[in-house]
């Protein structure tokens, strides 16, 4: 049996709920043949998986280390993916340390805006072992803490009914980095940068087309076009882009666990809609 290419992951380095180790492990029961870890604005999950390599030493496996940047935009999300980075890059890894300290700034301002807006408040004691745990906040942190204070009943509960909003109202004062300076940081440290999953920007097709032939201007090398969020027809519109512009071709699940995104599976996606076998990408990694 042909395996599965999976190019899209998170550990509980950012918002995934298994450690690397244990994640490469899932991937090798679940017969794939290449994985790509894809954290959150950290390198702290790739950087651990190096150190215990030789407990996998006797799989087929292809681990490619990886990086997903947020970058600010106005509305929708935009990240940008970075496969095949030198994960000891000394900038790469100053900003991310940057990025760690903006996104507690980031996630205090939410929760401001949360008690302003819905008299959600949260203890002392919870506010302080949120900033201190051991991987990037992000937005999925304040759901779970929402559903654990009993303001939500799930984490999706907790985004449509707060998060969302909240996010819109402080996104123009948060630090974050643009999608010019993602692009040059995966780049100069030897990666191969991809805009992920393209839908997030919640772009007519006009104006993505616009916005992707600047960011092939800036250094783009690939698009993202499986990805579980995808319709059939989105997904042959991005590789109908990806034709047209030369970008090489990526996907994968964007595989979390049971916990942010317990709908989609590692491998497969949701109910089966993403099981890849090859990607143009590859013969670049």
């Amino acid at each position: 049996m042909e395996k599965l290419i999976d190019l899209h992951t998170h550990t509980n380095y950012s918002d995934g709920d298994l450690n690397p180790l244990k994640l490469v492990l899932l991937a090798i029961e679940r017969k794939i043949g290449v994985l790509a870890i894809t954290d959150h604005d950290t390198l702290k999950g790739v950087q651990a998986l190096s150190s215990c390599l030789s407990v996998i030493a006797n799989s087929d496996i292809k681990i490619i280390y990886g990086i997903e940047l947020s970058a600010k935009v106005t509305k929708g999300r935009m990240h940008i993916l970075g496969y095949g980075i030198d994960i000891n890059n000394e900038l790469l890894n100053q900003k991310m340390n940057q990025l760690r300290d903006n996104s507690i700034n980031s996630v205090l301002s939410i929760m401001e805006q949360l008690k302003r807006d819905y008299g959600i408040i949260f203890t002392y004691d919870d506010i302080k072992d949120l900033v201190n745990v051991d991987h990037n906040l992000g937005r999925p942190d304040l759901a779970k803490l929402c559903v654990k204070c009993g303001y939500a009943k799930s984490i999706q509960d907790a985004f449509d009914n707060y998060l969302v909003d909240a996010y819109d109202k402080t996104r123009t004062v948060n630090k974050g980095l643009l999608y010019q300076e993602c692009i040059k940081l995966i780049l100069e440290s030897g990666g191969i940068p991809v805009l992920a999953h393209p839908k997030s920007l919640e772009l007519s097709e006009n104006e993505l087309l616009k916005l992707i032939k600047e960011m092939i201007k800036c250094g783009l090398k690939g698009i993202e076009v499986y990805h579980p969020s995808h319709t059939r027809e989105e997904t042959k519109q991005y590789l109908k882009i990806a034709n047209k512009y030369g970008l090489l071709v990526s996907g994968g699940t964007d595989y979390h666990g049971i916990t942010v995104k317990p709908q989609i599976e590692l491998g497969t996606g949701i109910n089966n809609n993403v099981k890849i076998k090859q990607l143009s990408i590859l013969s670049k990694l």
